[in-house]
């Protein structure tokens, strides 16, 4: 197994890791050198200063940035440039489950996890996230350092502009575009295109004035 250092000590570099160990050699995690203590280990394994890896491991490796979607996907995007910068080489994660059409193209340090469903001739950027259960049409477009949460749905033809962020269960009608750091929240449907930096939110469930049983009845008649 190719050998793989994990950018980052937070939850989101233990789910990577959950994923990653079956896959890869788990060398350590790294952070920035301002970020970092001495003897700290995550899961038995080294934490290292992320700007000095090639000093203190000799053997080759490659590297998968697990940072969180926070500031619009700015601090993952920084991490992603300053990695290049220092040479590191970044990889992808595709779980197995996913089966993989004509024409699909991946950028680097994208991660998409099991039972998602990516049609043809989609082309997804650098940097992006891709949770479970995710449904892609065909002909999208994903752009560098989006986040798409699990059951997401996007319909053909649809453009996700970079620093995109989509909530769980959300999802984006056909030929649509959605702007650089557009929030589209949960549950939300979008059928015209956004603005950029935009939010757009549907209204959250209202509380029905019946207990659940006797909803259950009434909804039976």
């Amino acid at each position: 197994m190719e050998n793989l250092i994990i950018y980052g000590n937070s939850s989101m570099a233990r789910t990577y890791y959950s994923y990653l160990k079956k896959h890869y050699n788990i060398l350590g995690f790294a952070i920035e050198n301002s970020l970092f203590t001495q003897e700290q280990f995550l899961y038995d394994k080294p934490i290292y200063e992320f700007e000095t890896l090639h000093s203190v491991i000799n053997l080759p490796f490659k590297m998968i940035i697990a940072v969180g979607y926070s500031e619009m996907n700015d601090i993952r995007a920084r991490i992603f440039n300053k990695a290049i910068e220092l040479g590191y080489e970044l990889t992808s994660f595709i779980h197995p489950s996913i089966e993989i059409h004509e024409n699909l193209s991946f950028g680097l340090n994208t991660v998409i996890f099991e039972n998602t469903s990516i049609h043809c001739d989609t082309q997804i950027g650098n940097n992006v996230f891709i949770s479970s259960g995710v449904n892609i049409g065909h002909d999208c477009k994903i752009g560098d350092n989006s986040w798409l949460n699990s059951g997401v749905t996007l319909a053909g033809s649809v453009t996700l502009s970079e620093n995109t962020f989509m909530g769980i269960n959300s999802c984006v009608a056909h030929n649509i575009q959605v702007m650089p750091y557009s929030y589209i929240g949960a549950n939300t449907l979008v059928n015209k295109n956004t603005l950029p930096h935009s939010v757009t939110i549907s209204e959250a469930g209202e509380v029905f004035p019946f207990k659940s049983k006797k909803f259950l009845k009434i909804s039976e008649l």
